[in-house]
């Protein structure tokens, strides 16, 4: 006989089925920018100060992510599918079985997670065009070469396999992590010790804090950091390039798996609580019949007002409340602030009332 399924574990199956899926729709959109990129003519509009058009020929445009937004809706409709398949066999007044159902088309919930997708991908494109502006008008105005300036952006050296993207390059990095990028380059071109203190987590006494520095730095250059300091100045040409490269592959991939995941969970939050929904619509369950359990997931970088919200139950119509006033239908509420969301791994537990709800079919049964 088959094992029934804990509604964790149906969380936890969807969530390995179809975080790899959005990060592959993710890196495949990238390569595919990537790959539309025509170098001779970035360096062309460069050299006559046309940042714009430069961003322009990047095709950083929200349609390069559809892909990403298929994935997303995809992931929301098997949520919500297996919500329904993992609902209780109830019968109704007349003795007939109650047969849960999902309206996957043209329905409001749908609407919302196709929005949300839409979104989302209007913010990544902005996102990347605001930051790559930043960086060539600044390397510009630096006077670096419009070749250097168009390999900063898209990356170099050879085509990396799994992404189908040059070694390092801004493509894909959010604004902060561009920012970062410069940060690094310029730290270790100029010798900064101050801040090559702080990105490898020196001590005062010269010694590496292992718990501390930039954590997605490629530690191999550590050594050579530490060279630095000590001699107080900068690290060459190519290692400050490979440094960089490695800082950006790192970030890239960190930035993948985090939007991979969290965008994957806002759909199956979002298509749990819709699925129960529609039940209640179409009069098959009362709303009074379902709870909502808060269930907080004990991490290293958990926030202290969910581990406070740990059990917290409220109707199916209520929002959770933390300690700070918000309010969450559930974890990963697209309305609620990002302080709340991101990097959130709680859940919510759908409890029905099969008492009552027997009680209730019982009486009508009674009654006729």
């Amino acid at each position: 006989m088959l094992k029934r399924l804990s509604e964790r574990e149906i969380l936890e199956q969807l969530a390995a089925d179809w975080e790899p899926a959005i990060r592959a729709a993710w890196r495949e959109a990238l390569a595919n920018i990537s790959s539309s990129i025509v170098l001779a003519r970035l360096i062309e509009l460069l050299e006559k100060g046309d940042v714009a058009g430069a961003i322009d020929a990047l095709n950083l445009e929200p349609e390069m992510f559809s892909r990403v937004e298929v994935a997303i809706v995809q992931a929301y409709n098997a949520g919500g599918l297996a919500t329904v398949d993992a609902m209780p066999r109830l019968m109704d007044p007349q003795g007939n079985r109650v047969v849960f159902t999902l309206g996957v088309r043209n329905v409001a919930g749908e609407q919302e997670i196709r929005r949300h997708a839409a979104d989302l991908v209007r913010g990544i494109s902005q996102d990347m065009k605001d930051g790559i502006r930043e960086v060539l008008t600044k390397n510009l105005s630096e006077g670096r070469s419009p070749n250097a300036a168009v390999r900063e952006v898209v990356g170099r050296g050879k085509v990396d396999p799994v992404t189908g993207m040059r070694q390092g390059g801004l493509l894909g990095l959010t604004r902060q992590q561009m920012e970062h990028s410069e940060t690094l380059r310029e730290a270790l071109t100029a010798g900064d010790i101050a801040k090559m203190r702080e990105i490898i987590g020196m001590r005062a006494d010269g010694t590496i804090d292992p718990e501390k520095g930039w954590k997605l730095r490629d530690k191999r250059f550590d050594r050579s950091i530490a060279k630095a300091i000590r001699e107080e100045t900068g690290l060459s040409t190519d290692t400050v390039s490979r440094a960089v490269g490695q800082y950006q592959a790192r970030s890239l991939d960190f930035r993948g798996r985090v939007l991979s995941r969290h965008e994957t969970m806002v759909a199956l939050d979002k298509s749990r609580d819709d699925a129960f929904r529609q039940q209640i619509n179409a009069g098959k369950i009362a709303a009074a019949d379902v709870t909502k359990t808060w269930k907080h997931t004990p991490r290293t970088t958990e926030r202290w007002q969910h581990r406070q919200m740990q059990g917290q139950e409220v109707g199916f119509e209520e929002s959770f409340l933390a300690p700070d006033g918000t309010k969450l239908r559930y974890p990963r509420d697209p309305d609620a602030p990002a302080s709340h969301t991101l990097n959130c791994f709680c859940r919510a537990e759908y409890r029905l009332n099969y008492t009552e709800i027997a009680l209730r079919r019982y009486r009508a049964r009674a009654e006729q």
